[in-house]
């Protein structure tokens, strides 16, 4: 294989595989925005990936898609009933969260495809034709092969920043996360907003899920996520919660993966298991990074908000 066949095909995995890791992180992001954070994202997308398979088999691809999103919405409910008004601590009900969507999953995969049965394959994304795209060189092929769930996060992310950062409904979002007393203030009640949040991220994480079997697999196979659930919270904190920022973190990641990938079919020089651990050591490094940035500019802040004392003066009559 040529440098330039290499490189297309590990860019072409990487924009296949970064679409889930956007759509969930886009969740993350409406709902840390009124100061929450989910770490069951995995859970609620392995619900949603059987629940998309269930939905293709019944009615299609978009049937799916659908399902998908409704279960996500449902456990997004939930957590955010339990956390918003009944006022439980939204870490542990995230757990309880993402181990419920991991049981429901196993359990109706079980209940889908007994022990000896063979698993069913469903119809899965549409092809995209784009002559014109695929000629560009190195990236050409892998931005006509993405695939439609590629290009609907892409959507998802400019329509999220329109949402987030210009309209009333995102500036209560990040009301409610800045100071929830002064939102009360002005009129915002917290706790519904704190819900619609954590529906919201539901929904996406169901779609995430959803996109895993329906993007080329076709079936579903418990946990098939790969911890994509857990790497969305990361590549968000990477991204400083924005949308633009999301995509970056979630193409390094996806980038690395790929290489990954591509390494257990082709000898690179270097055992196939150092490869396999380089999407991860790649994350917990930048994550590091940022997080020694943001310290530091605390720290800076601090610094300013109180200043040294300035010391105190001499008694009279001592020289």
């Amino acid at each position: 294989m040529s440098p330039v066949d290499f490189w297309t095909v590990v860019l072409s995995g990487a924009l296949a595989l970064c679409a889930p890791i956007v759509i969930a992180g886009l969740g993350e992001i409406f709902l840390e925005r009124t100061g929450g954070f989910n770490v069951g994202i995995e859970g609620m997308m392995l619900l949603g990936a059987v629940f998309g398979v269930l939905g293709s088999h019944l009615g299609g691809v978009w049937t799916g898609v659908l399902a998908g999103i409704l279960a996500g919405l449902v456990l997004g409910l939930l957590m955010g009933v339990a956390s918003a008004l009944a006022k439980a601590d939204i870490i542990i009900v995230g757990i309880a969260i993402g181990l419920l969507g991991t049981g429901l999953s196993v359990f109706l995969y079980q209940a889908l495809n007994p022990a000896g049965h063979t698993n069913q394959t469903v119809q899965t994304q549409p092809p995209l034709h784009l002559p014109l795209i695929e000629s560009i060189p190195v990236i050409g092929p892998g931005l006509a092969g993405a695939g439609v769930f590629f290009y609907l996060s892409l959507v998802l992310v400019v329509l999220s920043w329109l949402v987030l950062d210009h309209t009333r409904f995102g500036l209560r979002l990040r009301a409610v996360g800045d100071d929830e007393a002064v939102a009360r203030t002005r009129g915002i009640a917290p706790v519904r907003f704190r819900v619609v949040a954590a529906i919201i991220a539901g929904g996406f994480a169901g779609l995430a899920g959803a996109t895993v079997p329906l993007a080329e697999i076709g079936t579903f196979s418990p946990g098939m996520t790969g911890g994509t659930g857990f790497i969305a919270l990361a590549v968000v904190i990477i991204g400083r919660r924005t949308p633009a920022g999301l995509i970056v973190g979630a193409l390094l990641f996806s980038f690395f993966n790929s290489l990954a990938l591509l390494a257990q079919t082709q000898s690179l020089g270097l055992p196939v298991e150092l490869f396999q651990a380089l999407p991860y050591l790649a994350t917990l490094f930048v994550l590091c990074v940022v997080s020694r940035r943001i310290w530091r500019r605390s720290r800076a802040s601090r610094s300013v908000a109180s200043p040294l004392p300035s010391p105190a003066p001499e008694p009279e009559g001592v020289r």
